[in-house]
Parts: structure tokens; C-alpha cells; sequence
């Protein structure tokens, strides 16, 4: 197994993120955007190669990304089932994903073979994600399919405060007057 360690808070963001390995040494560098249709991460080793691409080909529900290694396609990330976890599927490969969003923990499955594990390390720099990977030569897709999970996390929860902020809304200014008026005259 191969551990990496991607700086939580940076993962889906739109800047450069350095993966490095369990010896502190820098193995990877994450580059890319979201948001749009067509928008690209891509995964470089550190001579400045594309080892591993994931590009977003819709953006209405259900989102769909592409996946390709070095510039082959092979294979398409989609959400399958959302209920308690989350199920995703890659395409072409046979993976399956498994996602806990509440506790942001990730596993990819080839058939019963566990190909990555992805969750939450907090030490003193921070928090960040810790992969760990079957195989090197898995770790940029593997990485990539990461991403797209932290994304789609963030972004669920960013629609759910989104929800939550219609159905419950915060008072007004007129309203929080009237109701200091009715205790005001209930006082009395």
C-alpha cells in the first residue's frame, strides 16, 4: 500500500495542491478547475507530466466526469445511489466507490479488491486526506477520482445550507419589531 497526503482545504479548490507521500516528499501536483462543463483537473508528476486527467462533462444532476490516463479515456465517474452512502461508478473499469460524505471517508473497489482508501487525518499542520493506494500506478486516477469526491461533498453541503437557509429563514428587521411589540404589551 502507498499513502498520500492532500491538504484538505485545498483539495477541491481552484489552486495547485501538492501530494506527497508518507516521507514528506512531494509526489504529485494536483492542477485544475470546477464549476463549468469542461472544466479539467489534472494530475502531474513532478517533471511537469499529465499522468491523470478527470474532466466534467455535464453539470446538471446527474453530474458525470470523465477520467483518462495520460490522455487515454478510461472510464466515467457517476453517481449511482445516493441514500444513507453515496454509490459511484466508474464505467469501463468495473469500480465501484463507496461514500460516507458525514464522515468523509472514501473507498474504491475493483470487484472485492480494495483499491483506495481516502479519509480524514488531522496532525499539527492541519487536516488533511489520507489515501492509501493498492498500487503507484493507480495513485493519479485514484487521486483524481479523490477530488471529484471532496467536490461533490463540499458542494452537497453548500446545497443543503442552501435548503436549509430557505426553509428556515433568519427574522427580519420587521418582524423582530412586531415580536418585541407583543412582548412589550404581553409584559404589561
Amino acid at each position: 500500500m502507498e499513502t498520500y497526503y492532500i491538504n484538505e482545504h485545498v483539495l477541491s479548490a481552484n489552486v495547485r495542491t501538492v501530494i506527497k507521500n508518507a516521507q514528506d516528499k512531494s509526489m504529485y501536483i494536483l492542477v485544475g478547475r470546477w464549476g463549468v462543463k469542461g472544466d479539467v483537473l489534472s494530475v502531474y508528476n513532478m517533471n511537469g507530466e499529465v499522468l491523470a486527467t478527470v474532466k466534467q462533462t455535464t453539470y446538471a444532476f446527474p453530474s458525470r466526469f470523465d477520467l483518462y490516463d495520460r490522455y487515454e479515456k478510461i472510464g466515467s465517474l457517476g453517481r449511482l445511489i445516493s441514500f444513507n452512502r453515496d454509490i459511484y461508478l466508474v464505467k469501463q473499469l468495473n469500480w465501484l466507490v463507496l461514500a460516507n460524505v458525514n464522515k468523509q471517508t472514501y473507498r474504491i473497489y475493483s470487484f472485492k479488491e480494495r483499491l483506495m482508501l481516502m479519509e480524514k487525518h488531522t496532525v499539527y499542520q492541519g487536516d488533511y486526506y489520507k489515501l492509501s493506494i493498492k498500487n503507484e500506478t493507480l495513485a493519479p486516477v485514484c487521486i483524481c477520482i479523490g477530488a471529484v469526491m471532496d467536490y461533490w461533498a463540499k458542494n452537497n453541503e453548500k446545497n443543503w445550507q442552501k435548503v436549509n437557509s430557505f426553509l428556515s429563514p433568519k427574522a427580519s428587521y420587521q418582524s423582530m419589531e412586531l415580536i418585541r411589540e407583543k412582548i412589550k404589551s404581553t409584559s404589561r
